[in-house]
């Protein structure tokens, strides 16, 4: 018996992902051996994967094998895993095997049965009931039960009702949805497929969950609360958009022990490559990378203040992990036109349209080397005139 249980919450995980044409899985090897060690120092009970394990639904062998790799590590050390499906996944993949595996250690629910599936453990204090919800849409519980429920936080209640959860007990809910606390909508990053619709109606409230001792959710790539402490997002153990640049990557480790009793520690997450968005001309981004070397080796997105020019190369050259370049659309003085004039559309040669376009957004004329280039790409396309 021990004391209190110590679970491990993590998700979003996205194995197999890409970010810009950039393969990640060298990046999700290393986070998932930081995971292990997290396991083998702080030896959790148990460990959480709230949804999307897999960045598609039918993933790759090698995201596969990865994955298999790190459960038997995890299990190996003592500690059970409990899986549930994200949107990203299929539920029917996710849980083939399942009694064979939770045989072994390895818990999954994938698809989705109109209700929460209980899973029971104890310690010192007792029963502990974790309940794995997977993904669901609305649409799925008005077919399963015949009722028309009417949006995401009716559906939630509905299924939640049928789940038959204690409130006096100790519980824990594993699910991978929108949640929102006292109103306001949760942060999303833009590596989300799916984001709460404008007004929130897809976000679920959070103050529904007042039964669950730990909530460990997936579906967001931003680290955090919601409502209170012990409801969570984990976020994904690594930076797959820009807009996670500034974020720092965790895995949450709780410790439960009397009915209400929680704590809660983020432990950090060491990249192998770190993600950055530089802003700023290109001059000043190569120069700034040659005076301090420390970094050059992280995923690069540069957005620029200016056209490049020729210069590219040299970026490449300090930031060989260079993952997207765009440049900030400069418009012209007059402005840009708010009609097109339809006249000039059907007469005028394409790649003139397109050179008005670039000086419209850029402030700057297409060069003559540009404009061969671009008809070059048009005939090719449409055959010559």
């Amino acid at each position: 018996m021990v004391i209190r249980m110590k679970v491990l919450h993590t998700s979003d995980l996205h194995l197999g992902k890409r970010v810009h044409g950039y393969s990640m899985v060298e990046d999700q090897r290393h986070v998932l051996d930081g995971i292990v060690g997290i396991v083998r120092d702080r030896k959790p009970d148990t460990m959480l994967i709230a949804g999307d394990v897999y960045d598609r639904a039918v993933p790759t062998e090698e995201a596969v094998r990865m994955f298999g790799d790190f459960l038997e590590e995890v299990t190996a050390e003592g500690c059970e895993v409990y899986v549930i499906a994200g949107n990203h996944d299929s539920g029917a993949r996710l849980e083939f095997c399942g009694p064979i595996l939770g045989r072994s250690g390895v818990h999954i629910v994938g698809e989705f049965t109109g209700r929460a599936e209980r899973f029971r453990t104890e310690d010192e204090n007792g029963k502990l009931s974790i309940y794995m919800l997977p993904y669901f849409k609305v649409s799925e519980v008005r077919a399963m039960f015949g009722t028309d429920v009417q949006g995401y936080g009716e559906a939630m209640d509905l299924v939640l009702g049928e789940s038959g959860v204690d409130p006096d007990e100790r519980n824990v809910l594993v699910a991978h949805q929108f949640f929102s606390g006292s109103g306001h909508p949760p942060m999303t990053s833009e590596s989300e497929e799916q984001r709460p619709e404008v007004g929130g109606i897809e976000c679920i409230p959070s103050d529904g969950l007042d039964a669950f001792d730990y909530v460990a959710l997936g579906h967001l790539h931003i680290p955090q609360r919601v409502g209170r402490d012990t409801v969570r997002y984990s976020g994904s153990p690594l930076k797959y958009s820009g807009s996670e640049a500034l974020t720092p990557k965790s895995v949450v480790l709780t410790d439960i022990r009397g009915k209400g009793d929680v704590s809660v520690e983020l432990v950090p997450l060491v990249p192998l490559r770190d993600l950055r968005v530089l802003r700023g001309s290109l001059d000043d981004i190569v120069r700034a990378g040659l005076q301090e070397s420390a970094g050059r080796d992280d995923y690069i997105i540069a957005e620029l203040n200016e056209a490049p020019g020729q210069g590219m190369s040299e970026l490449y050259k300090v930031y060989p992990h260079t993952m997207n370049v765009t440049v900030a659309p400069r418009i012209a003085e007059s402005g840009p036109r708010d009609v097109l004039d339809m006249d000039r559309a059907v007469t005028v040669h394409p790649a003139d349209l397109f050179a008005d376009f670039y000086r419209e957004m850029t402030g700057e004329e297409l060069s003559d080397y540009q404009r061969e280039i671009l008809k070059d790409c048009i005939y090719v396309g449409g055959g010559e005139e």
